[in-house]
């Protein structure tokens, strides 16, 4: 009777198999649910019943049959393969790609492992890798016609267009009717300038997608895609709604996307977009309707690396098409970049779903996510940032630029006592004061001007403050990038608590009576603007900084509500001479008597003098080429000699000594 079950099993499995690979995935996995009802151990239902719920987008399903079909038969390199692509859709590329090795290694001599590797590494843009794998793919299966195509698609990106059509020409010879090999080749061709034989190899790609309804399907169209997404409702009835992001916000979204669409939603599809004419941009309205010349495709998405500040940078998704389902309903999400007259100046998300109450409702659900994402910028919040802003005509930021600053501890900020005591009060105590000042209604917000001659510290105490300053963002703005100071201004208002660093204000803010630049003074307006119309409660922190306080505008340095607190940056004094030589002393060996001689011969000149000093003594040290590393008066002498005399009154200034020749 046993021997009887077997035989059953293996009938519906087999009747399991036709279903599967005529696409009738509802129908397959009844026949591989009997099959392994009536044989619970075996294998290859399970896996082609994963494979099902793979097609349909269960995930969770088709990963559980995976798992079972490895633990019943471990040798079962197809369930390797199948359980690896799952992953690497899900997000896990890592356990994904060892779920390739595997399969290679159980089946070394079989093309799809290595076939599926390689769409694995071109996901990650690591094209070299799948030009690698598709060369063994096809060493062992040579009239793989999809293993050339998506060769040449990755040499293509590698910028070696002869392979690549070498590739491709190979693909075509093998499957004529292959569209997507036809639009990458045409596309080629355009750029080698060979533009009749693209319009050839687009017209007839077009003529198959519109003369054969299942090719159209075969070969991955976004508008049949789409179509059959939404199906039995007609694609007439489907709603679009748009919502743009600025593009410095395009890490948060990623991490948004990712969040929610491997958490509390089923992905039927995923897939990049190609359009070879898509200078107008990417949206649903054209990619429902078919277009004969101009067709977007199903592509291996493309990504790039942003930098956040962490260990791993943020893979963000250039284009993207989502094909989803929450319960019964279907819908679509749209990853594209928004601008205009082919410059990009943000992130555009469109929300396709059936015109009724829950379309409307799963549309709000999925921008109120990606709006408390942004608001949440878990992605920048507490970090050194600023701008990166395009040169071009529109002068648009691109992005943000996280700055890793070196770490600056109190005892390395010399300063006098008192300068370190209004410092300490005005920026650390306020900050640790804000909630008990907001309770009593008082304004939390606060200006503070740096000032004193160039090379004492200013901006190295901002790197020491950005880093005290627990929990806030660092805004660090020069004085060219003042014209983009409303865009600073919002982000220092979303990720607040913020600091916004202003270096050399005067370039901008300096008397009106001295400035002969109409621009000059809208800058200055627009400083001043920005600094009033923050709110009490805002809990933003100004630190603007100057070498010429003299020259600055009235309307800013004598206003309390702009500037609250000046503090002077003075030219170090004798204690703080010597706290300096041996800060920038680091491994080298200098006696007291050899610190107080320098000290002495070191009035009137900055921390930054006292710096150079120290390197130049270090070099004279090395010429000597003696055992240890300890620094005499003598090279002390010989330093001071090339950089107060030797060097000319130029050199003095430069590095920021007032001596007196005489």
């Amino acid at each position: 009777m046993a021997h009887d079950a077997d035989a059953s099993a293996n009938v519906h499995a087999d009747r399991g198999l036709e279903r599967l690979n005529a696409g009738e995935f509802e129908e397959a996995i009844a026949y591989f649910d009997e099959a392994v009802k009536l044989e619970p151990g075996n294998a290859d239902a399970i896996l082609g019943r994963g494979l099902c719920w793979h097609h349909i987008g269960e995930q969770e399903n088709a990963l559980s049959d995976y798992d079972e079909a490895i633990r019943l038969q471990p040798e079962l390199a197809q369930a390797f393969a199948y359980r690896g692509a799952l992953r690497v859709r899900r997000g896990e590329t890592a356990a994904g790609m060892e779920d390739y090795g595997e399969a290679i290694r159980l089946q070394p001599e079989t093309a799809s492992g290595y076939e599926y590797r390689a769409h694995a590494w071109i996901r990650q843009r690591e094209f070299e890798a799948a030009v690698g794998d598709l060369d063994e793919a096809i060493r062992l299966e040579p009239r793989n016609s999809g293993a050339h195509l998506y060769r040449g698609c990755a040499l293509k990106e590698l910028e070696r267009p002869e392979e690549a059509l070498k590739s491709l020409n190979e693909a075509l010879r093998l499957d004529p009717e292959n569209v997507v090999a036809l639009q990458t080749r045409a596309s080629l061709q355009q750029e080698r300038g060979e533009y009749d034989r693209a319009e050839e190899d687009l017209a007839n790609a077009g003529e198959l997608q519109t003369t054969d309804p299942m090719k159209t399907k075969r070969r991955s169209l976004i508008a049949g895609l789409l179509q059959e997404h939404f199906a039995p409702e007609p694609t007439d009835n489907i709603t679009i709604t748009e919502r743009v992001f600025p593009f410095r916000v395009r890490a948060d979204l990623q991490r948004a996307v990712d969040r929610l669409f491997t958490a509390s939603t089923t992905v039927a599809h995923f897939c990049g977009v190609l359009q070879q004419y898509s200078h107008e941009g990417l949206d649903f309205a054209r990619l429902i309707t078919p277009n004969a010349h101009d067709p977007a495709t199903s592509v291996p998405p493309q990504y790039e690396e942003m930098d956040i500040g962490e260990e791993e940078p943020v893979r963000c998704l250039k284009n993207g098409l989502w094909l989803l389902s929450d319960g019964e309903a279907r819908f679509a999400v749209l990853l594209a970049p928004a601008g205009s007259h082919g410059m990009v100046t943000g992130l555009k998300f469109q929300v396709a779903t059936v015109n009724d109450a829950e379309g409307t409702r799963i549309t709000q659900e999925f921008f109120k996510h990606l709006e408390d994402s942004v608001l949440k910028s878990e992605s920048y919040r507490g970090k050194i940032l600023s701008l990166e802003v395009s040169h071009r005509f529109a002068g648009t930021s691109s992005g943000l630029m996280v700055h890793r600053l070196r770490t600056v501890d109190r005892d390395e900020v010399i300063l006098p006592k008192a300068t370190l005591d209004l410092l300490d009060r005005n920026v650390i105590g306020f900050a640790r004061q804000r909630g008990r000042l907001s309770e009593y209604g008082l304004s939390t917000k606060k200006g503070i001007l740096f000032y004193g001659p160039p090379g004492n510290g200013k901006t190295y105490t901002v790197h020491y403050l950005s880093k005290a300053l627990e929990g806030h963002t660092t805004f660090l703005v020069t004085a060219e990038q003042v014209g983009y100071l409303g865009e600073y201004m919002t982000l220092a208002r979303l990720l607040q608590p913020s600091v916004v660093v202003i270096e050399d204000v005067d370039l901008i803010a300096r008397d009106r009576t001295l400035t002969e630049d109409a621009c000059d003074e809208v800058l200055l307006h627009k400083l001043l603007n920005e600094m009033d119309g923050l709110r009490p409660d805002a809990d933003v922190l100004f630190i603007l900084t100057t070498n010429r306080p003299e020259t600055l505008e009235t309307a800013l340095a004598s206003r309390p509500g702009r500037i609250d607190q000046a503090i002077e940056f003075p030219l170090p004094d004798a204690e703080g001479r010597a706290k300096l030589i041996r800060l920038y002393s680091c491994g080298l060996s200098l006696q007291d008597d050899v610190i107080a001689a320098t000290v002495r011969k070191t009035e009137n000149v900055s921390a930054s003098f006292i710096k150079e000093l120290m390197r130049r003594s270090a070099q004279f040290q090395i010429e000597r080429d003696e055992d240890g590393a300890k620094v005499t008066l003598a090279d002390i002498d010989n330093a001071l000699e090339e950089l107060l005399f030797t060097g000319g009154s130029l050199n003095r200034k430069l590095l920021g000594a007032d001596f007196d020749e005489g």
